[in-house]
This record gives C-alpha cells, sequence and structure tokens, in this order.
C-alpha cells in the first residue's frame, strides 16, 4: 500500500469486527478483490467520471494497488456481503481511506452505524479520524452531519476531520 507523506503506518485489523448484531466486517479474501473493485466501481465511479474521467484499467490497476486483503475488510449484514472498507491506523490518526455501502442498502443507517462504531474508536485512542472525499460525492454531507468538519480543500476533493 502507498504510504501517505512516509507516515509510520500500522493497519487497524482486529479479525471480525461486530457494529451491532446483524453488521459485522471482517477481512477481505483474495478472491473477493475483484468483487471489491466492482463494488468500488458501482459506488465511486460516477464521481470518478465526473472529477476525472474513467479509464476502467487505470482505476481497476489503481483500486488492486491501494487495496488488498492486508487492508480492505467486506461489510456483512445477516451473512451478505454489502460493501466494504478501509481504516488505516497511522502514528497521529485514523485514515479512513474507503467506506462504500451497495445501493440497496444505502441510506437505512447502516453507515451511520459503522461511522459513530469508528468514532468512539478514535475517541477511546484520542486520535482524530481523517477521510477524503470527493467534491461531487453527496458523501460529503453525510459526513457533516457527523460533524467532520473541512480540514482543507482542492479543486477535486475536500479533506475531512473528525473531531
Amino acid at each position: 500500500m502507498l504510504k501517505p507523506d512516509g507516515a509510520d503506518i500500522s493497519l487497524t485489523r482486529p479479525g471480525l469486527k461486530q457494529f451491532n448484531t446483524d453488521l459485522s466486517a471482517r477481512p477481505a479474501l483474495p478472491d473477493e478483490m475483484p468483487w471489491a473493485f466492482q463494488l468500488f466501481k458501482r459506488c465511486l465511479g460516477r464521481y470518478i467520471d465526473q472529477t476525472w474521467g474513467w479509464d476502467e484499467v487505470f482505476q481497476q490497476h489503481g483500486f488492486l494497488e491501494n487495496f488488498s486483503p492486508s487492508n480492505f475488510d467486506i461489510l456483512i449484514l445477516k451473512d451478505v456481503r454489502i460493501g466494504g472498507m478501509s481504516l488505516i491506523s497511522m502514528k497521529r490518526h485514523l485514515q479512513l481511506e474507503l467506506l462504500v455501502i451497495d445501493a440497496p442498502w444505502r441510506n437505512s443507517d447502516l453507515g451511520s452505524t459503522i461511522m459513530q462504531s469508528l468514532i468512539r474508536q478514535a475517541t477511546a485512542e484520542s486520535l482524530p479520524i481523517r477521510l477524503k472525499v470527493l467534491r461531487c460525492n453527496p458523501a460529503y454531507n453525510f459526513y457533516q452531519r457527523l460533524n467532520f468538519r473541512t480540514e482543507s480543500s482542492d479543486n477535486e476533493r475536500y479533506q475531512m476531520i473528525y473531531p
């Protein structure tokens, strides 16, 4: 995985993580990475296309270069794969690299449940959570509702932080 700014990173990977009685996350299996890329494409493809244009080969290569079973978790709801996430524990903060929930399960409070769990984890560790979101992605409003604030921005994305 690419290490941003030479940061000393270790992965936050507790194995199976239970968010509530029905929702959990587990490390991805190697044969699930093609599914994970298709999920990424379904969830973020239109925003990537609006921002830079979509190049299938480039995006697939970049996804598989940056995400692997060692740093990508599958979100499971009642034994069904509904999404994925990548959370990296850095020296001074937690970095949410990716959170994607497939369309049938969006807007059902599952994202809020996951994020509230991550916020509790970060608070317990006295660490902020950082993430980036494309300007055209409505997830920006979701993170604002969770009290993330914009730390910086450029023409393409917002860098957000909690608290």
